[in-house]
């Protein structure tokens, strides 16, 4: 597959929000009182935290596997990408050639040393989660404690939120090529989850702290600019305590959500919302 084909594929398989018609996106979180700094964190310092891969709750996560290619233009390729890596570390192109050689007489070892390079490099990787509903009660369950927590909605056509990628649900495990791609393209192993996980209708917002270019950050979060935060959820169950404690924060920071509480239907398995008053508490 040519290079133009292979970014279309990838583009097509993992839109931003606007290609597919998408103007908001969902997270939902518990609250813990103890730990308001998290809290603060978002509402206060405009920073919204990125999860490393371990962090995250399916532990197959960015753990793609590496197959010795077949294809003679494919080991073409992997042969001159190790000699000009020899190379930029100062071996003559006569010498790299050789310890290429070597290497790739054996499989087994070089196999090994990128699928852990692979591994390494991805759990570098900063990772935030959002989906496209904020009604989703199986979200509300487990992300928002059993309907104790909140859903915050973010305007999807501001930068970062915008360039959140789209999720893919495959039955075949990712698998890595090397050399792997220096464009979007090399996120792939990052956008691919389990069929099972398919009702997530997930987006995800990526970076490399150590990246030369990319997002605003501070190494663990996105630097937002205050206008990205559209509305504020609390949940059926939410205690008071904790919705005066999220508005408090609000009153912090830069954003100015509108805010709802979400009621039960008394008709049907599904949510209804209201606007919140500080007389409600």
């Amino acid at each position: 597959m040519s290079w133009k084909a292979d970014v279309e594929k990838f583009e097509a398989e993992h839109p931003w929000p606007s290609q597919v018609g998408v103007g908001s996106l969902f997270r939902f979180q518990s609250v813990n009182r103890d730990k308001r700094h998290y809290l603060e964190h978002l509402f206060v310092d405009s920073k919204l935290y990125h999860a490393t891969a371990n962090q995250l709750n399916d532990p197959f996560e960015c753990r793609p596997y590496f197959n010795w290619p077949s294809d003679p233009k494919e080991i073409k390729e992997m042969r001159k990408h190790l000699r000009g890596l020899l190379k930029a570390r100062g071996l003559s192109h006569k010498r790299a050639d050789a310890q290429v050689s070597k290497l790739m007489s054996n499989p087994g070892s070089i196999h090994e040393a990128i699928a852990e390079s692979a591994t390494n490099t991805f759990a570098r990787a900063r990772i935030c989660s959002f989906t496209t509903s904020n009604k989703n009660l199986l979200f509300w369950s487990h992300y928002a404690r059993s309907h104790e927590g909140f859903c915050i909605e973010f305007d999807a056509s501001i930068l970062p939120i915008s360039y959140a990628f789209k999720v893919r649900y495959v039955e075949k495990y990712p698998e890595i090529k090397y050399p792997a791609p220096s464009d979007k393209r090399g996120l792939r192993p990052l956008l691919l989850k389990s069929k099972d996980w398919e009702y997530e209708n997930e987006f995800r917002t990526i970076f490399y702290p150590t990246a030369k270019t990319g997002p605003n950050n501070d190494g663990v979060s996105l630097i937002l600019s205050g206008s990205e935060v559209k509305n504020v959820y609390f949940g059926a169950r939410m205690e008071n305590v904790d919705k005066e404690l999220i508005v408090s924060l609000i009153e912090k920071g830069p954003f100015n959500p509108g805010l709802w509480n979400a009621v039960l239907s008394k008709t049907s398995y599904g949510l209804d919302f209201e606007p919140y008053s500080e007389k409600d508490s």
